[in-house]
């Protein structure tokens, strides 16, 4: 396995583990980025790379800035600190651990019992141009539901603004 895969499979999990034990919100919510960024790195190497663009653009330059701009927006949300949750955390724990080791050997006699596959069959894989495919497709037949559905959420965030002003 290659090393910088190994490594942002241990960031992206070591985060992750920090978004949910963590006792300050905005913390979490910063760590939630390193692991948004740490799937996309393994998006980029499972050879699908538009999901990778998309994490990116989606989740780590939309929802995690909107996530850290309704924390630091509200006041009493960023103050709060979750102390009394670490004797809360015992039995999720000693669950998630029972459950990712199940999930753990799942995989693993999975993988063990796939067929090798041929030089060919990885080289014709790895070379096909799926980003540009997704964008033959969006900006050719399926350019009008394209259009729609962009005219349909400007239309829902003007209403959202909209109903959100003050009187």
């Amino acid at each position: 396995m290659n090393k910088v895969l190994l490594l942002a499979q241990i960031l992206t999990v070591a985060s992750a583990i920090v978004v949910g034990f963590h006792p300050n919100i905005l913390y979490a919510s910063v760590f939630l980025l390193f692991t948004f960024c740490g799937v996309a790195v393994m998006f980029l190497y499972a050879g699908a790379d538009f999901l990778a663009g998309a994490q990116v653009i989606i989740y780590v330059g939309g929802v995690t800035i909107l996530i850290l701009f309704a924390i630091m927006l509200t006041q009493w949300l960023y103050k709060i600190k979750l102390a009394d949750i670490r004797n809360k955390m015992v039995l999720p724990g000693v669950l998630a651990t029972i459950i990712g080791a199940f999930l753990y050997r799942a995989l693993h006699q999975m993988v063990l019992s796939l067929p090798p596959q041929t030089p060919e069959a990885l080289e014709k894989f790895s070379t096909t141009p799926k980003t540009a495919l997704i964008g033959q497709a969006l900006l050719g037949s399926y350019l009008l539901p394209f259009e729609a559905i962009t005219i349909l959420l400007l239309g829902a965030m003007v209403g959202a603004v909209w109903l959100a002003r003050p009187e």
